[in-house]
């Protein structure tokens, strides 16, 4: 099988080179099994050597993926990405891993098939309409296993600095800790998420490799992620419990793969706070990892992905 692995954002170099999350690790192990090339658009022809794969970045990206002539497309985005209905005209079989957002819109019809990473998209895409949706995710965890560190921090975020993410939450639960929040920040927008932090006494953080939030993890006691049910965070959940890190998580309905191994309260200053105090105070040690290891690796990420394109290729 052909694969031609569409990442339709422009490169940030700094993000792109270093790009090594679940779905990263997962399109590594597609390509030990089949013929996979990555593709992303740009202002010049360029390779980007990844430690997992050579990335093609292209100033036209229709005819970069019309020379690989691939026996199916796979998309990574959102539902509004512009290359999407030009890539639908080769009449190859499509799919994409939905990155959140509206599920909904103009470019949702042209995909054969859709992989979300949990249930609350799966059920939205279901009632829109949409029955060719599955579930694949997954975390890298040849990456995120467990280390000694430093115990440097009592509480780590790792989240984009947006409002879905509710850092005035976490800022205002972790106030007199040794707590950390780190993740993009907007030049020209929703700056009050990081602001918020930095006066409440929370330490922030830009984006920062994969290999460096490895060790950001471990050198924090518990990591809490109160972003809203529909704000994401499900590759932090996976990566904390990849590292057997007690994990606090707020309207968890999302996050059903992590139900009964974390610890769940409401999105609630006090009982975030509450929770927080216990876990420090009872110094509680957890094994999620194992759970991760059999449900939600990269290898098993890749094996939903490749299940449903020879399907489509079939």
């Amino acid at each position: 099988m052909r694969v031609a692995f569409c990442w339709d954002w422009p490169p940030v170099l700094s993000q792109v080179s270093t790009w090594e999350d679940g779905l990263a690790a997962a399109i590594k192990e597609l390509s030990a099994r089949h013929e996979v090339q990555v593709f992303m658009p740009g202002d010049t022809f360029n390779v980007i050597n990844h430690p997992y794969f050579d990335i093609f970045v292209s100033e036209d990206l229709m005819a970069s993926v019309a020379n690989y002539n691939p026996d199916v497309i796979l998309m990574w985005g959102d539902m509004t990405r512009p290359n999407a209905t030009p890539l639908a005209e080769f009449g190859k079989p499509m799919a994409i891993c939905f990155a959140g957002g509206e599920v909904d819109s103009y470019n949702t019809p042209l995909f054969d098939h859709i992989f979300v990473e949990s249930r609350v998209y799966k059920e939205k895409l279901n009632a829109a309409g949409y029955d060719n949706v599955s579930i694949a995710f997954g975390t890298n965890t040849d990456l995120f296993v467990p280390m000694e560190q430093n115990k440097s921090f009592d509480t780590i975020f790792p989240a984009t600095f947006a409002a879905w993410k509710r850092h005035d939450l976490y800022a205002h639960a972790t106030m007199g800790l040794r707590s950390l929040a780190v993740g993009y920040l907007y030049k020209d927008h929703e700056q009050e998420c990081w602001e918020e932090c930095l006066k409440l006494g929370t330490t922030i953080l830009p984006h920062v490799s994969a290999q460096v939030l490895h060790y950001l993890y471990a050198a924090s006691k518990v990591c809490v992620v109160p972003s809203r049910s529909d704000g994401g965070s499900q590759r932090t959940v996976l990566e904390a419990m990849a590292m057997n890190l007690p994990l606090i998580i707020t309207d968890s309905d999302k996050y059903d793969y992590a139900y009964g191994r974390v610890f769940e309260c409401a999105p609630d200053v006090l009982e975030i706070r509450g929770c927080i105090n216990a876990i420090l105070d009872g110094e509680k040690e957890v094994n999620t990892r194992d759970y991760v290891l059999e449900n939600w690796s990269h290898i098993t990420y890749a094996d939903s992905i490749e299940k449903e394109l020879l399907k489509l290729c079939a």
